[in-house]
């Protein structure tokens, strides 16, 4: 197909505004209604990019939006976290695929990429998406990991406390460093590209970190992301020389017992398919696995 065949025009912007956000979370929805999953952009996600973009990450930050006259047919986008990759997802409306609108997103996307010099995109694609695997296929992307989504089932009993001698303080930016050294320690990595994380995070709307101490010693940390009555959980880390003591499972009990009795749901953090020892922790406190989404590592270049 060429680009005379293929209808309609791009439209690139850092966030989404009032004049494209109610659009593209009708075309999200409209996406998941018939596909029976999300691809990676639920209406959370959606919401979110109408936020300011903190400055660590805005040359890997945009949003791909494909119009066929004045409607929203396509979307695409690109996030990064301040470290050598972004990552993307992408929908097309049912009606309009299969004419190169998909492919001409992700190129786009691999070109932001390539503008923030970044050593790899990673396309995010449902594991049971027969057309997004195609298409990152047509892109010669090439699997790097898998995570499982899962989905508190269960609330662990338990009180207000976190036990262990533990406690809990919602961090600030005078946190940065040690958060970064937390997070590149438990997950590897530069501390530095760790501190942008956090540094992203922090003061974002409905975004909160955790920094846990015990006996005067931060040992952990816990982010958290909540949208209109929906929580995910992530950047959930303690320091190596602290694993193994309960420090996690008490956190994380913890965590999902508060968001539950604020009335938040669905609540929910990801795993990668391979870490069974996180996976079996998240299961002990009443997560289930729900998704699985594939990352595939799209050449720059």
């Amino acid at each position: 197909m060429t680009s005379a065949d293929r209808p309609g025009h791009l439209v690139t912007t850092a966030t989404l505004d009032a004049r494209y956000l109610p659009d593209v979370m009708a075309l999200v929805e409209t996406c998941a209604a018939h596909d029976g999953f999300d691809a990676g952009a639920d209406e959370g996600f959606v919401r979110a990019r109408s936020y300011p973009v903190p400055p660590e990450i805005a040359r890997q930050t945009a949003d791909l939006i494909w119009m066929v006259g004045d409607r929203v047919v396509g979307y695409s986008g690109t996030y990064g976290f301040g470290r050598d990759e972004i990552e993307v997802v992408a929908v097309v409306h049912p009606e309009w695929r299969r004419r190169g609108i998909g492919l001409s997103l992700i190129n786009e996307a691999i070109g932001v990429g390539q503008r923030a010099e970044v050593s790899r995109v990673l396309l995010v694609v449902p594991r049971f998406s027969v057309g997004g695997q195609a298409l990152a296929e047509r892109v010669g992307a090439k699997r790097s990991h898998s995570e499982a989504a899962m989905v508190l089932r269960d609330v662990p009993p338990g009180g207000d406390d976190l036990g262990l001698g533990l406690v809990a303080k919602i961090a600030n930016i005078s946190d940065v460093a040690v958060l970064g050294e937390i997070g590149s320690s438990a997950f590897g990595g530069n501390p530095e590209e760790a501190s942008a994380i956090s540094r992203s995070s922090i003061g974002a709307i409905g975004r909160t970190i955790f920094l846990i101490a015990k006996g005067g010693e931060n040992v952990g940390m816990v982010s958290i992301a909540v949208d209109h009555g929906a929580a995910s959980i992530a950047g959930f880390a303690v320091r190596p020389e602290h694993q193994g003591q309960g420090i996690g499972r008490a956190v994380l009990k913890w965590l999902v017992r508060r968001l539950h009795g604020d009335g938040i749901a669905p609540i929910t953090i990801e795993v990668d398919v391979t870490n069974d020892r996180a996976a079996g922790l998240y299961r002990d406190c009443g997560f289930r696995e729900d998704r699985i989404y594939d990352y595939l590592a799209a050449a720059i270049g």
